[in-house]
């Protein structure tokens, strides 16, 4: 009687080998390689968890096996496992390139074994592991914008380019005569929109506006450069929507639009005080407030004596906002 690897060795040895499906085009790549990572900006001292993924595009079961390594059935893998990561020439496999174009691909710490895990990818399938690359690349320690690019089982399949920015994330707080509030940037839900906050803010674009209208029980909104909700950034830029599944609730910080255009967000934000379902995946929600003294400011603003079409009867000023590291923890 044949044994469980036994019978798995014949089944597997009557599939197609990667190399031949590798060989059958150019053009239409069957087996593909992609990267991927919750969060694009990562705080210095972090881990960097990347996303490795095996896509068989192909009509056809295709054997995955390590060049360079005797073949070895597994059946407690799950996942890809952490051979086929490091599967390109010399057994790196993960590009990573900085600013100053010095590129990174030996991994640090990683020993290919004599023997890797050989298992099959189905039609259609995908296969990937997470891993912590900054376990293996002490580069990625130090702050700074990194490509990385994934080029497994000898060189033969190549992935998407990888963007990471490894830094201090920031925290902002919004200074008014009623108080402080403090936000939290939701850096992977909306890194455009946070960037162009902390940009202006940075700038001094916000330093003496106001929050200029005021929706009683529902939010406060500021950052209009005229003051009447009509104005946008100075160089007249905009942003592309950048809206998620996170619900509207209070304290949620949004960018606000003109004329209901997804994409015409530029300057002004507006901080919900309730909670609105109306709103949810309208709006882009970039930022929250964080700690009880902000909520409590957010009341105070919120209960300002307003005239009949929202606006605040004594000027409530912002008088400017403070961009500082996000603690490690």
């Amino acid at each position: 009687m044949k044994t469980t690897c036994e019978l798995y060795l014949l089944a597997v040895a009557a599939l197609v080998p990667i190399t031949d499906v590798l060989a059958q085009s150019d053009t239409d790549q069957p087996l593909r390689a992609v990267l991927s990572c919750g969060r694009r900006h990562v705080n210095a001292g972090q881990p960097v968890w990347v996303d490795f993924m095996i896509r068989n595009a192909s009509d056809e079961p295709v054997i995955l096996s390590v060049p360079g390594t005797e073949s070895e059935v597994s059946g407690d893998e799950m996942g890809l496992p952490l051979a086929h990561v490091f599967s390109g020439e010399a057994f790196s496999a993960l590009s990573i390139r900085n600013e100053s174009n010095r590129v990174w691909s030996l991994a640090t710490g990683y020993q290919p074994g004599a023997k890797a895990p050989i298992f099959a990818i189905a039609p259609g399938a995908t296969v990937g592991t997470r891993v912590d690359i900054r376990k293996y690349y002490p580069a990625l320690r130090t702050p700074g914008d990194y490509r990385l690019t994934w080029s497994p089982y000898g060189g033969q399949v190549e992935s998407n380019v990888l963007l990471i920015r490894v830094g201090a994330l920031k925290q902002a707080e919004i200074i008014t005569d009623h108080g402080t509030m403090k936000l939290n940037f939701f850096y992977g839900e909306a890194p455009n929109h946070v960037e162009n906050f902390i940009e202006l803010a940075k700038k001094g674009f916000y330093d003496n506006l106001a929050f200029h209208r005021i929706v009683t029980g529902y939010f406060v909104q500021g950052g209009c450069p005229i003051g009447d909700g009509t104005g946008i950034r100075l160089d007249g830029v905009k942003l592309n929507a950048e809206n998620s599944n996170r619900p509207q609730t209070r304290g949620m910080v949004s960018m606000a639009l003109v004329d209901d255009d997804p994409d015409s967000g530029s300057c002004q934000f507006f901080i919900a005080n309730t909670r609105v379902p109306e709103w949810d995946g309208r709006y882009t929600i970039f930022a929250e407030l964080v700690g009880e003294a902000s909520l409590a400011t957010l009341d105070a603003l919120m209960a300002a004596e307003v005239n009949e079409a929202g606006v605040p009867v004594e000027k409530l000023h912002i008088r400017g906002i403070r961009i500082t590291d996000l603690p490690r923890d």
